[in-house]
C-alpha cells in the first residue's frame, strides 16, 4: 500500500476515534461537546470542497413523504424494540432494569427539556455524524470496494459502542438502530433528515414510554 494511501486511511481512523471517543472522555457540559464534534466534521468537509448538503442535508429534502418516511419508520422501530428486541433478551439473559433516564420523571420541565435534547443531540447531532459524516468517509473512503452494506454495518456497530454506558444490551440495541438508520438513509436517496427526524421521533416516544411506567412492555 502507497504511503500517502496509509496515512489518509489513519488519519480517517482518528477522525473516526475522534468523534467516536471524544463525548465520553471530556463530557463538556450542556452539550457542548456536540459543538466541538460537528465543527471538526464541518471543517474537514469544508477542507474537501464540501458541506453538510452534500451527504444529505439539504433544505429542500424536508417533503411531506419524507416526515411520513420517517414517522412510520420510528413507530416501526419502537415496535420492533418494545415487543421483540426487550422481550428477547429478557427471556434469554438476566438483563438488568433499564435506570439511565429514570430521571426524567421527577419533574415536566426535565422531562420536556431531555425530549428537546433527544431532538437536537439524539436526533439532529447523531444522525449528522454517524449516518452522514462517518458513513460517508467509510463508504467513499475506507470501504469504498466493499459496498453500501459493510460500510453501513461498520457504522451501526460504532454507533452502538457510542452507547457503551448502556451496557451490553444497549451497545447491541444502538449496533441495531444505527444500522437500521443507516439502511433507511441509504434507501432513501441519502436524504439525511430521514433518520433525523425517525431517530428523534423515536426517542421521544421512547422518553414518554419511560416517563408514564411503560418501557419494555406495551401491554
Amino acid at each position: 500500500m502507497p504511503p500517502n494511501r496509509t496515512i489518509a486511511i489513519l488519519k480517517d481512523l482518528g477522525i473516526i476515534a475522534f468523534l467516536v471517543l471524544f463525548p465520553h472522555f471530556f463530557p463538556l457540559p450542556f452539550y457542548t461537546y456536540a459543538v466541538v464534534c460537528f465543527g471538526v466534521a464541518w471543517m474537514l468537509l469544508r477542507k474537501e470542497g464540501k458541506t453538510f448538503k452534500s451527504i444529505g442535508l439539504a433544505a429542500n429534502c424536508i417533503t411531506i413523504k419524507a416526515v411520513i418516511i420517517a414517522i412510520a419508520s420510528a413507530i416501526a422501530w419502537v415496535i420492533f424494540m418494545q415487543l421483540v428486541y426487550i422481550p428477547l433478551i429478557k427471556h434469554l439473559f438476566a438483563v438488568p432494569d433499564y435506570t439511565e433516564y429514570d430521571f426524567i420523571t421527577k419533574s415536566v420541565p426535565t422531562f420536556l427539556t431531555t425530549i428537546a435534547a433527544a431532538w437536537l443531540i439524539g436526533g439532529f447531532y447523531e444522525e449528522v455524524l454517524f449516518r452522514g459524516y462517518m458513513l460517508y468517509l467509510l463508504e467513499k473512503r475506507l470501504l469504498k470496494s466493499a459496498g453500501m452494506l459493510p460500510a453501513v454495518t461498520a457504522t451501526g456497530v460504532l454507533f452502538g459502542l457510542y452507547h457503551w454506558q448502556q451496557g451490553t444490551f444497549g451497545i447491541i440495541a444502538g449496533a441495531l438502530g444505527g444500522i437500521f438508520w443507516g439502511i433507511l438513509y441509504k434507501r432513501t436517496g441519502n436524504n439525511l433528515w430521514i433518520p433525523i427526524f425517525s431517530h428523534a421521533l423515536f426517542d421521544t416516544i421512547t422518553l414518554v414510554l419511560i416517563y408514564i411506567g411503560r418501557f419494555g412492555h406495551l401491554y
